[in-house]
């Protein structure tokens, strides 16, 4: 391989001949998961819950800079740390980075609260009304789908519970964020649709 366009290399990838030769390219990957080496398959549950927290990480981060210096941006910079432990803790699995986690997931509570402190009105579907509401809806959507992937490890990964649980908290702590700063509340869904409809059909 010509020394001109040589590619960076990932840490286990090798230089074979004239090829880079990375784990991985037969369909399985060999990752640390909860402080063990585990074989799996590219398409399995832990693989997808560490794309989807670097997916989050990636939306929280566009929305930090985005919105500069906001509350949308500070709670978009809260997810984001919140989304790098909790990767750190799918691969580590240990208490002292479960610890780390609970600390920014405190912070992202305390954040919200001061944030929706006295805060009063309606509960119902609510639907984002500025792109910073829809930057925050965008997290909420995530989280959960993260949640959801995490719930699916369960019987084979215990441990999968503590990340269940704090993107639980965390997925509803954003949504309250989006009532505390304006969401439009709609007491049902029809309400919504039909909202959506006429600003739609004029």
């Amino acid at each position: 391989m010509s020394n001109e366009c040589r590619l960076p290399l990932f840490v286990d990838c090798k230089e074979v001949d004239d090829s880079i030769k990375c784990p991985g390219d037969s369909g399985y990957s060999v990752i640390p998961l909860f402080g063990k080496r585990v074989r799996v398959r590219k398409d399995s549950a832990p693989i997808k819950l560490m794309g989807c927290l670097d997916e989050l990480t990636n939306i929280a981060n566009n929305a930090r800079l985005n919105f500069n210096d906001n509350a949308v941006s500070r709670i978009a910079a809260i997810v984001m740390a919140l989304s790098m432990q909790l990767n750190a803790y799918l691969v580590q699995g240990s208490d002292d980075r479960l610890t780390r986690v609970k600390n920014v997931e405190d912070l992202l509570m305390a954040k919200v609260a001061e944030l929706c402190r006295g805060f009063k009105g309606p509960l119902g579907w609510i639907i984002a009304t500025t792109p910073e509401l829809q930057a925050l809806d965008t997290m909420r959507v995530k989280l959960r789908e993260c949640g959801r992937i995490a719930a699916s490890m369960l019987d084979d990964y215990p441990l999968s519970s503590n990340i269940i649980g704090v993107m639980n908290h965390a997925d509803k702590l954003v949504a309250q964020a989006m009532y505390c700063m304006g969401g439009r509340v709609f007491k049902s869904v029809d309400d919504a649709v039909n909202y959506l409809l006429s600003n739609a059909t004029g």
